[in-house]
């Protein structure tokens, strides 16, 4: 016999009963709204079945607690089976989810149910599953015989995977079999297995594949692995193939420690078979520079063949560098001071002559400028192993001492007195001298002076200096290791003077003339007049040149200027050096015609005969859900390229199987 129930508490308890069910099932296994205690709660009609011992809720049947809002057109409740039917337009929205529903299902008891035709969102990350059935099959665990994955909006997602099969552990992992990766519902590949991350933690699986192409290696394509070893440790795995060259396989592992200890390390191989040759490239670095009483910093860079650079990398900084530095430090910081040692060892990319003086070890005490009285001491001595493969080595042993006084406020006077004693012990190839002892003595002194004088909001400061240096040294002639054998017998003077100008409180424009005087040169004493020059407005420029009078020319000259439009930014540069017999522009543009398009590049020209000697462009295109980004790159002999591809919220961590 139909009884109908009108009674408020018995109207509220299924309705409070099918909202906790709802919340329960939606996929992000916490809703904000169970700790809300206010719950609005309407539907047309309220019956008992009392011989099926069943509540029907019918007519626009809406439940509401905190941000939660579950509606559909019946609802059912059994008490004997504590299971719960939703039928007709069924929806449940909060903070974190939106499903929506032809049909659902739940198990009070079981913590289980289905959702028919189905389409769910978890809002925060993006995440769109839609199936003709969901089934929740245990806490926080899910199941769809079929079903299609995607980040983008609906109805029409720009690409989405479709595959059966499918499981999803909220918070950690999708998996699916048979999947297929369609844009615009074209079809594209097939995976007989796929795997994603659906959380914003890193996690172990393949990344997005990256196609190339070059001249000079053929055809290419990039296939990495991500390895998530634990919280603050992880690996990159990478196989690269090339048409023309071969299989190349690359290793990169990266950690961050308790007091930001880092660790990188990179290792890459691959069998060139159209040079015949195997290239090997090893790159590390450690630094523990915050922790315990002594601090660390390591840094390996190794390749066994020279042009490594010039055949593997597009990058010109990195394929134009002359020397490779591998250094290793161990130091135990003091009260403003140091003690260290150090080893450095350099590769020339050029030459293989072994005339490079490498540090094997060095032993150093640092002491930094430290008061005393009105001067101010600082100190530093080493104990240093220069070794060359072919050629003079020795053991040297370097102690440099320096005062430094300085009195006045808008007109400074600075002195600085250092002695120096330096002695060396040649061995292969020192000769019958095997030892030498230089001793110097430095004096430097320097006075400045500010002047300055308002115009309104205008500032306009003139800042003359004067400077006399002067070394003597007991020997100059002594083989070359590095900086310290430069330290010779000098006498200077140098002018110079700084004008800046400040408009409201900014600096705007700087122009530094400095002239240097040999005075102990009697056949060429004045030295390169230098200019220097800056400007923030109109536009931001920067100039610097040296004059040769003797020559009557110009020595050296660098030139950058930077002109910002309104969706763009213009960059123009010069470097030439007539010892060097360098000329060259450098030209770049940073462009975002739209938010969805970003395009940057540079260019190198050598006017030297060279031409068009380096050009790289990067092109990023930004949708809702994905991006590509292109890269073109052209150096001499050789044009390349390659495209990368995002899908969001899942090209770091996805994965496949064979």
């Amino acid at each position: 016999m139909n009884k109908e129930l009108r009674a408020s508490a018995a109207y509220t308890g299924v309705l409070l009963l099918l909202l906790i069910s709802f919340q329960a099932l939606c996929f992000t296994g916490i809703c904000s709204a169970a700790d809300a205690t206010s719950t609005s709660l309407t539907s047309d009609s309220l019956q008992y079945y009392s011989d099926t011992k069943k509540y029907v809720a019918t007519g626009s049947v809406t439940a509401t607690r905190g941000d939660a809002v579950i509606k559909a057109d019946e609802i059912t409740y059994s008490e004997d089976s504590s299971e719960v039917l939703a039928s007709g337009n069924v929806t449940f929205d909060d903070q974190e989810t939106s499903i929506k529903a032809e049909r659902a299902e739940f198990n009070m008891e079981a913590k289980t149910g289905r959702l028919y035709k189905a389409e769910f969102l978890q809002k925060k990350t993006h995440y769109h599953l839609l199936g003709e059935m969901i089934e929740k099959r245990g806490e926080n665990y899910y199941y769809s015989p079929e079903a299609t994955f995607t980040t983008c909006d609906l109805p029409m997602p720009e690409w989405c995977f479709k595959g059966k099969e499918i499981t999803a552990v909220v918070g950690d992992t999708f998996k699916a079999k048979d999947v297929s990766f369609l844009v615009k519902d074209h079809p594209l590949f097939y995976s007989p297995y796929f795997w994603a991350s659906i959380n914003k933690e890193r996690h172990t699986g393949f990344l997005l594949p990256t196609p190339s192409y070059s001249k000079t290696r053929g055809a290419g394509i990039n296939l990495p692995f991500f390895w998530a070893i634990s919280e603050n440790r992880d690996m990159t795995l990478s196989l690269d193939t090339y048409s023309r060259r071969g299989v190349g396989t690359g290793l990169e592992y990266r950690s961050l420690d308790i007091g930001e200890i880092r660790s990188n390390g990179w290792v890459y191989y691959i069998k060139d078979t159209l040079l015949n040759k195997d290239f090997l490239e090893v790159r590390a670095t450690h630094e523990d520079r915050d922790r315990g009483p002594l601090r660390g910093f390591l840094n390996i860079n190794y390749v066994n063949e020279k042009d490594f650079y010039r055949e593997y990398t597009s990058y010109r900084d990195i394929r134009i560098q002359r020397y490779l530095e591998s250094t290793a430090e161990v130091a135990l910081p003091l009260d403003n001071a140091r003690l260290y040692l150090l080893s450095q060892y350099w590769v020339d990319l050029k030459n293989s002559n072994g005339s490079i003086p490498q540090r094997l070890p060095e032993a150093g005490f640092v002491q930094n400028y430290s008061r005393l009285g009105q001067i101010m001491l600082t100190t530093s001595a080493t104990a240093s192993n220069m070794l060359r493969e072919n050629g003079i080595s020795a053991t040297r042993f370097d102690i440099y001492p320096r005062i430094l006084h300085s009195v006045g406020k808008d007109i400074t006077l600075s002195q600085i007195v250092g002695l120096r004693n330096t002695f060396y012990s040649f061995y292969k190839g020192g000769g019958e001298d095997s030892t030498a002892d230089r001793t110097a003595f430095e004096y430097d002194l320097t006075g400045h002076m500010r002047l300055q004088r308002s115009y309104g909001l205008i500032r306009h400061i003139l800042e003359p200096s004067v400077r006399y240096h002067v070394v003597s040294v007991s020997k100059n002639s002594l083989p070359l290791f590095d900086a310290t054998e430069l330290y010779k017998n000098t006498s200077a003077i140098e002018l110079s003077v700084l004008n800046r100008g400040i408009v409201k409180g900014s600096e705007v424009l700087t122009l530094r003339v400095t002239q240097g005087i040999e005075t102990d040169n009697d056949n060429r004493p004045l030295q390169p007049l230098r200019f220097d020059a800056g400007m923030t407005v109109p536009l931001p420029l920067s100039v610097t040149t040296t004059y040769d009078y003797y020559a009557s020319r110009i020595e050296t000259a660098s030139a950058d200027v930077s002109i910002p439009l309104s969706k763009a930014t213009v960059s123009l540069g010069q470097r030439y050096n007539h010892t060097e017999n360098i000329h060259v522009y450098t030209a770049g543009l940073d462009l975002s015609p739209s938010k969805e398009l970003h395009l940057t590049g540079t260019l190198w020209y050598d006017t030297r005969g060279g031409g068009l000697q380096d050009l790289h462009a990067t092109l990023k295109y930004t949708r809702q859900c994905w991006s590509m980004r292109l890269e073109a790159d052209k150096k001499p002999g050789d044009f390349s390229m390659k495209v990368m591809f995002e899908l969001s919220g899942i090209s770091t961590r996805m994965g496949s199987k064979k």
